[in-house]
């Protein structure tokens, strides 16, 4: 296998655990797409959608802040060079960090956007964790979140293309 081969295979084997700041919810990003979300005991009985927002979103920062240090490992470990040279690529970063990516369940009971990665906010519809198990939601939850990061490589893949052919 190549170093191209070996890089991605290591960046598929990045996986990234968080939990929500003061609740007992845990969030985990594996094979750079996927994700599956899990409660404490007797969590989802008693939270409410507006906190489970704010806790999906700080989740979201923790998992992508842990996903990019990984990635930079892999990367320096292959001495491919990442970081902008010049103004092209500082302009190229930051129309990256400015793009506005958006992962909705096909339910419509869960969204998930981020601008850049860096900014992120949850949406869940009112009255569904009453009307969904929690294993019902996790699976929306992860499946708006594989949406989100598709989003945002289809729109990075596109900047990467009109920046460097």
């Amino acid at each position: 296998m190549g170093a191209v081969g070996e890089l991605a295979e290591r960046l598929d084997g990045i996986r990234v655990r968080a939990n929500a700041p003061g609740m007992d919810i845990r969030a985990e990003l594996h094979n750079r797409t996927e994700f599956t979300l899990s409660f404490g005991e007797s969590v989802y009985e008693f939270v409410d959608e507006r906190a489970l927002e704010r806790a999906l979103a700080s989740m979201a920062r923790l998992l992508y802040a842990g996903w990019q240090r990984q990635y930079r490992e892999a990367i320096e470990e292959t001495g491919l060079i990442i970081d902008p040279e010049d103004r092209h690529d500082f302009d190229f970063q930051e129309e990256c960090r400015a793009v506005e990516s958006y992962g909705e369940s096909a339910d419509g009971r869960v969204a998930l956007s981020a601008v850049g990665m860096d900014e992120f906010s949850a949406r869940i519809k009112s009255g569904t964790l009453r009307e969904l198990s929690e294993n019902e939601f996790a699976a929306r939850v992860s499946e708006a979140a594989s949406l989100l990061v598709a989003d945002y490589q289809a729109k990075t893949t596109e900047l990467k293309i009109r920046y460097y052919g």
